[in-house]
């Protein structure tokens, strides 16, 4: 099964709802012809899925952009879901000091706001990548096995 959407808007909270309304309606779609993954696995997805949207919307135009253009495909497989979003923003670069791992003694109250978003949707996920197309697109491919 596969859904493609494209959202072009001017803020992050719009956009985002636009991811949420078409991750809405790809559920509701697959559940007409496949058997669904369990709420919590589809949960981790989404949470994902948003992390890494919202990244790409907030990071990747500048503060003042027109529009903040999307694009996102999903596609569903028997053993695994994969999504693609693509931006046409500036480059992403990966910060030193972000988190790879957390220990079990690591008070998360204490952790600074924000900087985890990559280190959620990786943690949720088998793969996360990213890739800068020659035609200046950022390319990231999520995979969550079922």
């Amino acid at each position: 099964m596969l859904i493609e959407a494209y959202v072009a808007t001017q803020t992050i909270d719009e956009g985002l709802d636009a991811l949420h309304d078409m991750i809405d309606r790809f559920w509701d779609d697959a559940a007409r012809i496949d058997r669904l993954p369990s709420d919590r696995w589809r949960h981790l997805f989404t949470m994902a899925l948003a992390e890494v949207a919202a990244n790409g919307l907030r990071h990747a135009y500048p503060p003042d952009a027109a529009e903040r253009p999307l694009r996102v495909r999903l596609r569903l497989f028997p053993d695994r879901i994969e999504a693609l979003l693509i931006d046409q923003g500036v480059p992403y670069q990966p910060i030193a000091s972000a988190p790879h791992a957390l220990d079990d003694e690591t008070d998360i109250a204490l952790l600074p706001e924000g900087g985890y978003g990559l280190f959620i949707a990786r943690s949720a996920l088998e793969s996360l990548r990213y890739r800068r197309t020659r035609s200046g697109y950022n390319c990231w491919k999520l995979v969550k096995k079922i």
